[in-house]
This record gives structure tokens, C-alpha cells and sequence, in this order.
């Protein structure tokens, strides 16, 4: 079942659990939550998270640090890299956003959420510096203050290394106050346009600014990118060492398959760095995932990490056990269906393209819901190659669009469609129409909001 929050516990005693420490975090200023908000120093200061992390006795710098940063492929890079961390032995935390069912899943450790007690004293130790800031007319927001706890939950669970994958943008990113040993772009495109920018050179501005002199900036963003040239310069003016791929690193001979049968993905290729050529592979579906688990092994690469460097079959061996939820991932199999957080129009290229791949001569049917503030109609145009039908629907979070607005979007790409008022009747509907199209035709494909992914994964467990 889905995480329920419960009232907040009086100010006047400790937190006893997990779920009065949450319910606290919770009832702070949550952007990912809000329809609109601004974007400047005083919504997202990083002021306000090197605060806590100096009441905090600065606990970034009792470990190793990697922050990952991006319009997309953030999740998959960071697992990745947190995996083949894991597998060189190193006792590995990561920190992700959103959450899909459990908040929980935000701090994990060597794959597994942390110990509630850890998250629980790190919330009370932050407590009265959080409160006291509030009255002084300068209160934190709720991924400010889950960012510092993470860092002192994963201090007291003894990690040597960390994996940030950062929010929104990246240079006001609470993320981005940690001391890091790598920095890691994975991809600039359109998305948080009313924030970050119109044009891919003003966000690409903002994500590469988490540079750093000497920190190793690891980029996704190929040389022909318009966002190529603003990545070089922030890092030279940062005097950060850029390996870019194209140029230091390049993928080559990526492919991907899946079984219909097992419902298992594989993604294969080969990295050339540095004169070596290495072959790889990871568990997950489409060949994007090619080039975010060889930004995940550079990053193992070009680090000075404590303790000496990632061995290459650390990388093979951490990358072979990467996992994450709602990236292509096959929830059940008669009839198959598929839960992807594709929400912009770049990612509904790619999951439209995945599809056509790995799924040819099937049907689809997709349950989509997107936030309000997305490019609803430029990403369902990405799908009406596609046979199928949109059964449109509401994550039922505050940035929802109504599900007549997805629905009409479908329609005006010329996509048959219908809606539904909530992702159960949506997922319901759409595997009557998956049968009835043909065990080996029909597939559902959940997609538009990784909170929707969240809805249809709570319901099938």
C-alpha cells in the first residue's frame, strides 16, 4: 500500500517513528508537490542547505561524494553508479527523488532503504536549527532538509561513499552543497522550462554551474549539442576537468532485447576509454540506458575516491546488478504491462522508439497522466506512430492536468482516446483492452508521471 502520512507530532517531544519523523518533513514547503512556484536564491537558496550542513558538522565530508545531475537519465545513472560502487566494496548510499510508493526508497544503502532509526534521529538532530530558522523568517524546504538528513543518516550508517542525484536544475540544488568528488551530466533537454529556461543553453547554464575546480565533470551531452559548448565553458571557467563523451569516452555497438516470456531486459556495449575497450551490459530496457550506464563507469573511473580506485569488474559486476522501478519496467505479463516515467517529449521519444524496438507488431495501450505543467501535447505527438489507444487519467497529485486535457491532446495527434478518473479504473480498463486485443498482441504501457508509476505500482503489489 502506498505511504500514508499521519498528523504531525507535537513539537514538545522526539520523534518516536519513522512515520511521526515524516509527517514533520512533510508539512514543510514541498516544491515537487506545488503547481507553481518561483525560481530564484530565496525558493531554492543553497544558502539554506549550507546552513544545515555546517549544524550539521558537515557531513558530506565524512564520506565520499558523487552528485548526479540532468533533464534526464538522472535515476538510472545514479543507481548505476551506487551499484557498481556498492560492488567494489564500498558500503554505498544514494539518494534519489521522488518517491514511487515509500518515501523510504529515497535513502537506501548498498540497494535497500536505510534504517528508519537513522532517518528518524537525523530529522530530530535537524529539528531545532530548522524551527529556529523558520521563525527567523528563513524556513527550509522539504528536499533541503531530506538532503542534509540523508547525509547524516548515511554518516551514522557508516557509507563510504554517496550518490546525490540532485532535483531540479542543479546550481540552486540543495544537492549541490555537498563536497563531491564527481559531477555527473547526463542529458540537457526542454523540461522545468518555466524555471530552468526556454532554450536548452539556459538550462544547460543551469545544471552545469554545480561545477567545481578540480572535481571531475563527467558529461552525457554529445560535442554537436548546443548544450556541448555552454558544459565546456562552465567547466573551464569552474576549472573543472571535463570528460565529455564523444571526445574523452564514446559507446559503441549498444543493443537491447527483452523477453516476453521472463519479462527480462538486457542492454549490452562496449566501452572505449582511454585506450581500453570494455564490454558491458545492465538489466534495463532501451538503448538510452547504454549511454547512462557508461556515464555511471567514467564517473567509477575518473574520481579519486578513498580507499583506491573501481577495479573494471567492480563495473561490470555493479552494473550487471542495477536496479530501478518504473524505467521500462514489466510489472506483469499477461498481459504484459510496462510502467516508464517518461514526461516530456524527449523521453516520450525515447519510450516510443523502446517500444518500436523491443515490441514490434504489438498494440499498445497507454495509460497516461502527466502533471500540468509538462508539454502534455508535444509529448503525446511522440506516440501516434504507435498502434494503440490513451486511456488518459489523473496521478491525483496537486500538478495533475484533468484527464480531459491529456485525453483531447491524444486526440488532436491523432490518437484514439478515453479517459478514466483514477489509475485503477485506468489500469483496469486498459487490460480488457490489452486481452481482448491478443495475449501476444496487446501490451499496456503506464506513463506520463513517475507519481502515476508510483499509483500503478502500490496497486500491484
Amino acid at each position: 500500500m502506498p505511504f500514508r502520512y499521519v498528523q504531525c507530532v507535537s513539537p514538545s517531544r522526539r520523534f518516536r517513528t519513522f512515520e511521526d519523523a515524516f509527517a514533520w518533513l512533510a508539512a514543510r514547503t514541498n516544491y515537487e508537490t506545488m503547481a507553481t512556484q518561483r525560481y530564484d536564491e530565496r525558493t531554492y537558496g543553497i544558502v539554506r542547505a549550507e546552513r544545515l550542513l555546517a549544524s550539521a558538522g558537515h557531513p558530506d565530508l565524512a564520506f565520499d561524494v558523487a552528485q548526479v545531475v540532468g533533464s534526464k537519465g538522472k535515476g538510472s545513472t545514479a543507481s548505476a553508479l551506487a551499484s557498481v560502487l556498492t560492488a567494489s566494496g564500498r558500503r554505498t548510499g544514494l539518494f534519489t527523488s521522488p518517491h514511487l510508493v515509500d518515501p523510504r526508497e529515497r535513502i537506501r544503502v548498498d540497494g535497500v532503504p536505510i534504517e528508519d532509526r537513522f532517518v528518524v534521529d537525523a530529522l530530530e538532530s535537524l529539528r531545532g536549527h530548522v524551527e529556529s530558522a523558520a521563525e527567523r523568517g528563513e524556513p527550509a524546504t522539504f528536499f533541503e532538509i531530506h538532503t542534509i538528513a540523508a547525509l547524516i543518516a548515511f554518516r551514522a550508517a557508516g557509507c563510504a561513499a554517496v550518490v546525490l542525484e540532485a532535483g531540479m536544475g542543479g546550481r540552486l540544488d540543495a544537492t549541490t552543497a555537498a563536497a563531491a568528488k564527481v559531477k555527473v551530466l547526463t542529458s540537457v533537454s526542454l523540461d522545468h522550462t518555466q524555471h530552468l529556461g526556454r532554450s536548452r543553453a539556459a538550462i544547460a547554464r543551469e545544471k552545469a554551474a554545480v561545477a567545481r575546480p578540480g572535481v571531475p565533470f563527467v558529461s552525457g551531452e554529445p560535442r554537436t549539442s548546443p548544450a556541448a559548448a555552454i558544459v565546456q565553458s562552465a567547466c573551464h571557467a569552474a576549472g573543472a576537468p571535463l570528460v565529455a563523451i564523444g571526445c574523452d569516452f564514446r559507446v559503441a555497438g549498444a543493443k537491447s532485447s527483452f523477453d516476453t516470456r521472463t519479462g527480462h531486459a538486457k542492454t549490452s556495449f562496449v566501452l572505449h576509454h582511454a585506450g581500453s575497450r570494455l564490454p558491458l551490459a545492465v538489466p534495463l530496457l532501451g538503448l538510452h540506458q547504454a549511454r547512462n550506464a557508461a556515464l555511471a563507469a567514467i564517473a567509477a573511473r575518473a574520481a579519486a575516491w578513498t580507499g583506491g580506485p573501481v577495479t573494471e569488474d567492480a563495473i561490470r559486476r555493479g552494473l550487471a546488478a542495477t536496479t530501478i522501478r518504473a524505467r521500462m519496467e514489466p510489472i506483469s505479463l499477461d498481459p504484459l504491462v510496462i510502467v516508464d516515467g517518461a514526461h516530456t517529449p524527449a523521453s516520450f521519444a525515447v519510450l516510443a522508439r523502446t517500444l518500436t524496438d523491443a515490441l514490434p507488431g504489438r498494440r499498445f495501450v497507454f495509460v497516461v497522466g502527466m502533471s500540468a505543467d509538462k508539454d502534455v501535447s508535444g509529448s503525446l505527438r511522440r506516440l501516434r506512430g504507435l498502434p494503440g489507444t490513451v486511456i488518459a487519467t489523473s496521478s491525483g497529485q496537486p500538478r495533475a492536468a484533468a484527464p480531459k486535457v491529456v485525453a483531447d491532446a491524444a486526440r488532436a495527434a491523432g490518437i484514439e482516446a478515453r479517459t478514466a478518473p483514477d489509475a485503477d479504473a485506468a489500469l483496469r480498463a486498459a487490460r480488457r483492452l490489452a486481452r481482448k486485443a491478443g495475449r501476444r498482441t496487446g501490451v499496456v504501457v503506464v506513463t506520463g508521471s513517475l507519481y502515476l508509476c508510483g499509483e500503478v505500482l502500490a496497486l500491484s503489489v
